[in-house]
């Protein structure tokens, strides 16, 4: 509950801050949730506010997957095992949990199930919201593939090799050597994972290093944050 506490309160006070523009909020490498302050490549990194956590996602609201629970600022929610994906839609969120393949709907601080037969075949690596379509990127046999929740492909990604984030109107991607944004290309190697920090920023971990990315169509920049320690 002290952790639970600590994340409601810290996101008021991110909310609350003047003076001190923030980024969005980064998950360590020792599984806490920190707010990034500052501006582009100037940035400074806050206290932990929660912890335990395998996985999390802002936009308009955040949310953070411990082993067992969705934790926002609201409280906390009972929640299959193990990590989760997220995809933001203005108040609504919708959260894939990998190891027991469910999908839910994220409304008024609950999770609604959502039935099996919207769950792509194949390993999802994303999920994301595209002019109100839900998304999935996947990883088959045949490739990575973007998918629509009906089924329809949409797309695919020849080129990816690693990690994969869908974003509202495209897609982020690795390759062996860079990170693709659209058309965009940024040199960076061995990256295996994005999560967002917020609507203009994605998080990405690559050699063990953490680094912000910016995704705003033609402000694309890649900085790398502060480390910090437990």
């Amino acid at each position: 509950m002290k952790n639970l506490i600590g994340f409601a309160i810290c996101t008021c006070a991110w909310a609350q801050q003047l003076g001190q523009p923030h980024l969005g909020k980064m998950l360590d490498q020792n599984g806490a949730v920190r707010t990034v302050y500052g501006i582009a490549a100037s940035v400074s990194v806050g206290a932990a506010e929660t912890t335990g956590v395998l996985s999390s996602a802002c936009a308009t609201f955040c949310l953070a997957k411990t082993e067992t629970s969705i934790v926002s600022a609201s409280g906390s929610v009972e929640a299959p095992p193990g990590p989760a994906l997220f995809a933001f839609d203005g108040n609504t969120a919708f959260v894939w949990f990998p190891r027991s393949r469910q999908f839910a709907e994220w409304v008024n601080s609950s999770l609604q199930w959502v039935p099996q037969n919207s769950v792509p075949d194949g390993e999802v690596l994303s999920i994301g919201v595209n002019a109100g379509v839900v998304q999935f990127a996947v990883r088959r046999r045949s490739g990575i593939w973007i998918v629509n929740r009906d089924g329809g492909v949409a797309s695919s990604l020849p080129g990816a090799v690693g990690p994969v984030m869908l974003i509202p109107g495209g897609v982020v991607y690795a390759t062996e050597s860079e990170i693709v944004i659209r058309s965009v290309h940024v040199s960076l190697a061995s990256v295996t994972a994005f999560s967002q920090m917020s609507g203009s920023y994605l998080q990405v971990r690559a050699g063990g290093v953490d680094y912000s990315l910016r995704i705003d169509p033609g402000h694309e920049t890649l900085f790398q944050l502060p480390g910090v320690s437990q």
